[in-house]
């Protein structure tokens, strides 16, 4: 199980994120133009590019069939990461892929919009072994490592409003 984690250490890493997501325009990995329809979601992202303050999406589908949505997650970029809406990877999920390659140390600021409200466990791919959560009340950043989280937390379950996901040093 991933632990909470404050220390002076991150408190520097902690500012820097929260400059960049503490302003975020309503640009997310979950709202774009589409209406959200289906229980599985493939969304494809951008870095953040100079000047702004989330990745950019560059594409959304939803589907309620398993199989459609393998086939757009076989289609899709670099594999970043997977929210699921039941601890231990249960329910719907969104797949997030990358349009430039897998984490690096900036990685990826990723706005879950309308996912803000359902996420209870996620999984981490392509380098992306760092993770740092901001709640909805922007509370955070709550720190987690490694691939796999089958349980964000009863302080944070059901309640991420962003993450920046990224290659630890």
């Amino acid at each position: 199980m991933h632990l909470r984690i404050r220390t002076a250490a991150t408190l520097a890493v902690a500012a820097s994120f929260i400059g960049l997501v503490g302003l975020a325009p309503p640009v997310s990995a979950s709202q774009t133009p589409q209406t959200p329809e289906g229980k599985y979601c493939t969304v494809v992202v951008e870095p953040v590019k100079p000047g702004e303050k989330v990745s950019r999406v560059k594409s959304r589908t939803c589907t309620d069939d398993r199989a459609t949505a393998a086939a757009a997650r076989n289609s899709a970029r670099t594999p970043l990461m997977s929210w699921y809406e039941h601890a231990n990877y249960g329910g719907g999920s969104t797949m997030v892929f990358g349009d430039y390659g897998p984490c690096d140390l900036s990685g990826y600021v990723l706005n879950t919009g309308l996912w803000s409200r359902s996420i209870s466990s996620f999984r981490t791919f392509s380098s992306c072994d760092g993770q740092q959560a901001t709640l909805n009340d922007g509370d955070g950043p709550y720190l987690y490592w490694g691939y796999d989280t089958p349980y964000v937390g009863d302080f944070a379950n059901d309640d991420i409003y962003s993450f920046w996901v990224y290659n630890l040093p």
